[in-house]
């Protein structure tokens, strides 16, 4: 839901989110992705404006730093993924591939080749690369903590998601978020013991969180990582994700 209101004759837009787990209201800027309200569910929606109104002055200063950040951005040299630690140089062609949609960067090789003419469309051809790569690396990982844990699933989707890592379905299908490759390799498998203990418990509950420490003693370190791990995710990604 997106909203707006003038501030010292500035318009001021935000999105606003209800979450389940939020216990007090707050503003926060998205990555290039503008200002959202979060709200937990018993929230009045009577309140938001006025609380937008009186934060405007540093949301305007947080957006016009974004602003700036936005401009100076450029597309890596190298593709470095903490999940594998790998560290690929990518070469940039700069010419658009002579069949549309055709990708030339495949996972695996010495080099990322991005043929595309223009930083915006290099970077788009970039970020699907990462899509396959995660679609080739995280469902075996899925598949393997799976047997471990005895804890079974349906299908696994692999997404790019603004907000979370994983989810998972009340009919037990999980969706794992490819920017789970820009972090390290045992917290993306705590996600993934998170997202299969849902599938015999979708709530946070108490009997939720024992199954969690139960095939991961030290969960809560790795819950501390998820909650600050946004900045792992490089501002190309964020930018492209969020355009």
């Amino acid at each position: 839901m997106s909203k707006n209101n003038l501030h010292n004759g500035n318009k001021l837009e935000w999105q606003l989110r209800v979450s389940r787990r939020a216990r007090y209201a707050r503003l926060r800027i998205l990555p290039f992705g503008g200002l959202e309200v979060v709200i937990p569910v018993r929230f009045p929606r009577n309140l938001v404006a006025g609380l937008v109104a009186e934060h405007a002055d540093w949301a305007h200063r947080q957006l016009a730093r974004q602003a700036q950040l936005r401009e100076s951005i450029s597309l890596p040299p190298a593709l470095v993924l903490a999940f594998d630690n790998s560290n690929t140089p990518i070469r940039y062609q700069g010419v658009a591939p002579p069949l549309q949609g055709e990708l030339f960067a495949d996972p695996g090789t010495e080099y990322i080749d991005i043929h595309a003419a223009g930083q915006r469309a290099a970077g788009a051809e970039l970020r699907r690369w990462i899509r396959r790569r995660a679609q080739q690396l995280l469902p075996p990982l899925l598949e393997s903590v799976s047997r471990q844990t005895g804890l079974t699933y349906k299908r696994v989707s692999i997404r790019s998601q603004k907000t979370r890592w994983g989810s998972c379905s009340s009919r037990g299908n999980i969706s794992l978020n490819d920017q789970l490759l820009f972090l390290p390799a045992d917290t993306v498998e705590y996600l993934m013991i998170h997202e299969l203990c849902h599938t015999r418990h979708l709530d946070h509950s108490k009997a939720f969180w024992a199954l969690v420490q139960t095939h991961c003693p030290g969960y809560r370190a790795h819950e501390k990582l998820l909650g600050r791990s946004r900045n792992l995710v490089p501002d190309w990604f964020l930018l492209e994700l969020y355009a």
